[in-house]
């Protein structure tokens, strides 16, 4: 299974002019193949017979690990297939603020130690975070730049390591008030990181405006601001992957709402949406229940689910502002997030037997 490996790079001066040289390459070479092929009709593979004879007219692209410039087309010829054939936009020139990185697809670099080799550019040390799983065959690098520095990125192929079978099934109901509702009454908090982040946000946006435009005072104040959203973006992701690795681990099949996030994310809680990133949610818990082998998630229909009772099916409709859930068939109560999640259990099970505790198993 391939997995991605992020790891910081602290490169002494000579290899972050190497760096910032590669990339200026690429990008020149990315655009100029794109003038090309908006005036020509030209393959992907014309184009990289050219690049062989250019390599030798241009003295700057000898700098340049072959590999590295191929990959280059690779990425233009992706651009224009995703826009003939999945509806993209048509590709567009890349300045320097919107090309960040490249891409050793084969050959060309190795890690040994705590130092990754990259052929053309040399020795550059790597800070390892954590180390690759073992048995791990690394297949890919790319070195991308960000307001934090030079990051290593390692495609690896991974050794498979299921989790121990587990018969628990659990649904669960994601929300704004509680950031997701288990039906055994468990509830996840929200922990709002753009909400809390707000005051430090607006204190480097207010840097920014007052700053002149086009000067060195804005650029670093430009720079500081995107620190602030770059620690407000870690902090979300770090806690989404432990808290699905958490879910993963105790139960064998999770069920949840087949939910159309980017239409959420549109209406009137859109920074709420976007916040609580339920798409990113969703995505971890698929690939990390693939990777455990033993794991299952399973999307139901979201309609109606925090309508339906979970014990007898009776639909009732429910205003935002109640928060309890109580039926007045069966006399059932709970709180209208749990009632929520058991409902979305109870449309792959039999009513009513999803209702009540449940003992989670331990991986």
């Amino acid at each position: 299974m391939l997995k991605a490996f992020e790891y910081k790079l602290e490169p002494n001066k000579a290899r972050r002019y190497a760096f910032a040289r590669t990339l200026d390459v690429c990008r020149e070479l990315y655009n100029d193949a794109l003038q090309q092929r908006k005036w020509q009709r030209i393959s992907r593979y014309e184009q990289s017979e050219q690049l062989t004879i250019l390599k030798t007219e241009v003295p700057v692209y000898k700098h340049v690990y072959s590999q590295v410039l191929q990959n280059v087309l690779d990425r233009l010829d992706k651009s224009f297939k995703n826009f003939l054939h999945y509806g993209f936009g048509f590709p567009r020139f890349k300045s320097a603020s919107r090309f960040h990185s490249f891409t050793y697809p084969q050959s060309g670099f190795s890690l040994e130690g705590k130092y990754l080799k990259l052929a053309k550019i040399g020795n550059v040390k790597v800070r390892l975070s954590r180390p690759l799983p073992e048995g791990a065959k690394i297949k890919t690098c790319t070195i991308k730049q960000t307001v934090n520095g030079w990051f290593a990125v390692l495609v690896a192929d991974v050794p498979v390591q299921p989790l121990p079978a587990c018969n628990m099934k659990i649904g669960i109901d994601v929300g704004i008030e509680n950031y997701a509702a288990l039906r055994d009454g468990t509830m996840i908090q929200n922990p709002r990181f753009y909400e809390n982040g707000q005051a430090e946000l607006k204190r480097a946006q207010r840097r920014v405006a007052r700053r002149k435009k086009g000067s060195h005072r804005r650029a670093k104040a430009v720079i500081l601001l995107r620190k602030v959203q770059a620690r407000i973006a870690k902090r979300r992701l770090d806690w989404l992957q432990k808290t699905t690795t958490k879910l993963i681990r105790k139960y064998g099949k999770i069920v949840v709402e087949n939910l159309n996030v980017k239409g959420l994310a549109q209406g009137i809680l859109s920074k709420q949406v976007n916040d609580a990133s339920w798409g990113t949610f969703f995505r971890m818990l698929d690939w990390k229940a693939e990777s455990a082998v033993n794991r299952a998630i399973e999307y139901v229909p979201c309609q109606y689910t925090s309508q339906d009772c979970p014990r007898c099916g009776n639909r009732e409709k429910k205003l935002l502002s109640q928060r309890e859930h109580k039926c007045s068939v069966c006399g059932y109560r709970t709180h209208r997030d749990t009632a929520a999640a058991q409902s979305i259990l109870a449309r792959i099970e039999p009513s009513g037997t999803n209702v009540g505790e449940g003992i989670p198993c331990v991986a």
